[in-house]
């Protein structure tokens, strides 16, 4: 009599794992077979897209603008192939800088670095725009006694924004050419 508990025990184990990874494969297969696709990851981040590559970057002022721009058009074109452009893509970028943390002295310590993006994706010849967005990136950094330092953390912070930036507007870009395109 008290076998049969401890098959049991011993099977259900085994079974509720048969069970699981049957329902991850159907489930699986199941998304695949509605199109799903990773957004992140290997095959999505860097993959050539011919909508994306054909997206001219207007150039955008200042040295944030500068890095962003180059950063998008590496994100949206990164085999740098010779595409006909078919969208403009105007950025506008907003920076702050402040104070974050202060000493006892009345100095800061620490600041933080907010830069806010709008952008708006027109067709090429066209002021019409198809689409339009934002994006938000913040960041803080340390401000030591050593100048030099403070001044390498504070240009860190601006590419770091700059690329997290371009990374959004593509990440949004990418949504809505893939959404545009499943609707057509």
């Amino acid at each position: 009599m008290t076998l049969v508990p401890l098959v049991s025990l011993v099977v259900d184990p085994i079974r509720r794992r048969a069970l699981v990874a049957t329902a991850l494969l159907a489930a699986g297969a199941a998304l695949a077979g509605c199109g799903f696709h990773p957004l992140y990851g290997e095959t999505a981040s860097r993959a050539f897209d011919p909508e994306l590559a054909a997206i001219k970057v207007d150039p955008i002022p200042e040295r944030l603008g500068q890095l962003t721009a180059i950063s998008l058009r590496d994100g949206l074109n990164p085999e740098d192939a010779r595409v006909e452009y078919k969208y403009r893509l105007i950025v506008a970028l907003q920076s702050q800088l402040a104070d974050f943390a202060i000493r006892k002295d009345g100095t800061a310590s620490r600041q933080l670095y907010n830069v806010m993006a709008s952008y708006r994706l027109a067709p090429m010849g066209a002021g019409a725009t198809i689409f339009s967005g934002s994006a938000r990136f913040n960041t803080s950094f340390d401000v030591g006694d050593n100048e030099y330092a403070t001044i390498v953390a504070g240009q860190d912070a601006e590419e770091r924004a700059a690329r997290e930036i371009s990374e959004q507007i593509r990440t949004q870009l990418m949504l809505f050419l893939q959404r545009r395109t499943a609707h057509s």
